[in-house]
């Protein structure tokens, strides 16, 4: 496997690792879906992905285009990407739960799509969420360029889309047949997901620190 083909396959998977890790946007859109239906569910997690492809991508072209510099400060980076993790794994960990399914939502589809597509660029965390997963893999001090960029950042949208798109499906068979206090439950479950997956990501980036 080539290092591009390699980018490729790893915007996909850390993409559905970055979902795990987000839960409002999943949230956001499973309450699209119950509220308005599979179409404009599909709105939001196409407005939702989209929203967060120029962030990997400035990711991506900022750590794959200078590895010496990146070389020289590996040790730094490191420890402030393991801080970052730890604050969103706190922030995870004290979100307030989720205490309604069903939304009041006027607008178009298309008016769905914008306000998903704005709720999910206008979040500038989501720039050092990328770069954070960047750096967990370490690529960044192998600089493949940024051809390597813009395939990450493809393979994170069609990571972001079908992560999406497999809420969606539950949310429009199930949304409507659960009782709302059992699926509430369930997406409250979301929080501890959204915990532990920092805290993982965080153990693998200080690994190579403990090695050396």
């Amino acid at each position: 496997m080539t290092l591009f083909n390699f980018m490729f396959l790893a915007g996909i998977w850390l993409s559905l690792v970055y979902s795990a890790a987000v839960m409002p946007a999943t949230v956001w859109s499973i309450q699209i879906t119950v509220s308005r239906g599979f179409r404009a569910g599909t709105a939001a997690a196409l407005g939702l992905s989209m929203g967060q492809i120029p962030w990997a991508l400035v990711a991506g072209l900022l750590l794959l285009q200078f590895p010496r510099h990146w070389q020289a400060i590996d040790t730094p980076l490191r420890v402030a990407t393991i801080a970052f993790l730890a604050w969103l794994a706190f922030k995870s960990a004290k979100a307030l739960p989720v205490r309604a399914l069903r939304l009041v939502v006027d607008g178009s589809t298309t008016g769905i799509f914008r306000d998903s597509f704005l709720r999910s660029l206008t979040m500038p965390w989501r720039l050092p969420i990328w770069a954070a997963l960047i750096i967990v893999m370490s690529v960044h001090l192998r600089g493949p360029g940024w051809e390597a960029a813009i395939l990450f950042s493809l393979g994170a949208l069609i990571g972001q889309l079908a992560w999406f798109s497999h809420f969606n499906v539950i949310a429009g068979l199930f949304g409507h047949r659960v009782p709302e206090h059992i699926t509430l439950h369930s997406m409250n479950k979301f929080r501890i997901l959204a915990t532990i997956v920092p805290v993982g990501l965080a153990l693998v980036c200080l690994a190579p620190m403990i090695i050396d």
